[in-house]
């Protein structure tokens, strides 16, 4: 472990750092033994929780990736329920979220799930840099104190190693006392990435109270709050899309930017699926809802247009399915629509973390190795990921099908290998 003092980088601003990459060897060895040091900086950061006047909290994904701001809503919840663990309901928490995907975060259900004085801001361009970071200014508690805010940084387009920063103003005038700044740098990699090893149900927890010596005990995951008023767009999105609610609904995501991540085969999938249901459940309709996402940095072969000419004329089993492709107006509306389904069949993409968060059985076939990591990427309990065991690739290989745009990987993933998976989440005739 190392600190430095960092020259100011303003006329009153001047930064200490401490260095917490100890934490990538903690999540993958829970046994692996703290220097003293290591454990003065977690119990410091525990103190800092509960000394901040405020809460500073940024969401994102690299290059505006949706997948990476939903998973990260987990080590959100994981801060807000240490902040109610250590009696600090009520604190000023500024949720800064990127712009792309703030549709997904609305302040009025956070505000009712946990306290009033938590606030949403759209960021166009998240903070880049400890001097943006510490240039942030919530609205103030008081002015006959020191304002303390607490800056942590989950945004995944931040991927280094994790850091603690400690900063403060000086008082400009006898009437402003001045702020301190304390900034937990590069959280995503280490949160989501390192501590994945500790297992579905265990891994944002346990990173959350690691991080700030507190034993939560609630369950910690990726989470979407709906409300009651997006019950009520549900059912207006009944009646746009022409829903069937006596169906067995199935959510489709079949898109992603990365072509070596479509799957081919999911119509080998969703026939299986029919079949099954025509054997088991003869009179039971089946609907397979596909959202698509702006055609915009889609590949050719996946856009909304390649979606209608592959599925438009699926009709299953005996005529038992239907499927039905349409853009959604909003982010927000494909949360809507995919609460409400049974399960999702998803690549490994961004809508694909929504009903997982949403917590819709979802079935993902992934490329093997660890490039884009089923460990890593099926993001909550309620993701079962498929992938070639063991892997038969090179590493080489799975850079060439990525970077050239090839599926042969890929779709080397039986459709039966993904239809067993779900097996265990189809209804009966006994159910």
């Amino acid at each position: 472990m190392s600190t430095r003092d960092d020259a100011p980088i303003g006329p009153n601003v001047s930064i200490h750092t401490y260095d917490l990459s100890f934490l990538c060897d903690l999540a993958e060895d829970e046994t692996y033994t703290l220097s003293a040091e290591a454990q003065a900086l977690l119990q410091q950061q525990k103190e800092l929780l509960q000394q901040a006047t405020s809460v500073t909290i940024l969401l994102g994904g690299k290059a505006g990736r949706l997948g990476e701001c939903v998973v990260a809503t987990a080590l959100l919840t994981g801060t807000l329920e240490a902040l109610r663990l250590l009696q600090k309901e009520g604190t000023p928490v500024q949720i800064l979220v990127d712009q792309n995907s703030a549709d997904l975060f609305q302040q009025d259900n956070y505000q009712q799930q946990y306290w009033p004085e938590i606030t949403i801001q759209p960021c166009a361009q998240p903070p880049q840099d400890l001097t943006d970071l510490t240039s942030i200014h919530p609205a103030k508690t008081s002015t006959q104190e020191q304002e303390c805010l607490l800056v942590l940084n989950f945004h995944g387009a931040h991927d280094g190693m994790p850091y603690l920063a400690l900063a403060e103003d000086a008082p400009t005038t006898e009437h402003e006392p001045g702020r301190a700044v304390a900034i937990l740098e590069n959280l995503f990699r280490v949160g989501v990435r390192n501590y994945a090893q500790r297992g579905a149900e265990e891994r944002y927890a346990a990173f959350i109270s690691t991080l700030f010596a507190t034993k939560l005990t609630a369950t910690i995951q990726p989470q979407l709050l709906l409300s009651e008023q997006d019950e009520q767009r549900y059912q207006e999105l009944i009646r746009d899309w022409n829903i069937d609610t006596r169906a067995f609904q199935v959510a489709c995501f079949f898109q992603s930017v990365v072509l070596a991540k479509c799957y081919e085969r999911w119509d080998e999938v969703m026939q299986l699926i029919c079949d099954y249901f025509a054997q088991q459940l003869p009179q039971q309709s089946l609907l397979f809802l596909l959202p698509c996402g702006p055609d915009t940095d889609l590949p050719d072969g996946f856009k909304q247009a390649d979606m209608v000419e592959w599925l438009q004329d699926f009709t299953g089993s005996g005529q038992n399915a239907r499927v039905m492709i349409k853009r959604t107006q909003s982010l927000r509306d494909l949360a809507i629509l995919t609460s409400h389904a049974h399960l999702a069949l998803s690549n490994d993409t961004g809508p694909g973390h929504i009903a997982g968060a949403l917590h819709i059985p979802t079935f993902v076939p992934f490329l093997p190795g660890t490039i884009y990591a089923r460990d890593i990427w099926s993001s909550t309990p309620w993701h079962h990921g498929v992938t070639l065991e063991p892997n038969p690739y090179s590493y080489q290989q799975l850079v060439a099908a990525v970077t050239w745009g090839k599926t042969d990987i890929i779709d080397m993933i039986e459709p039966q290998q993904i239809f067993q998976a779900m097996l265990p989440y189809l209804p009966t005739n006994q159910s």
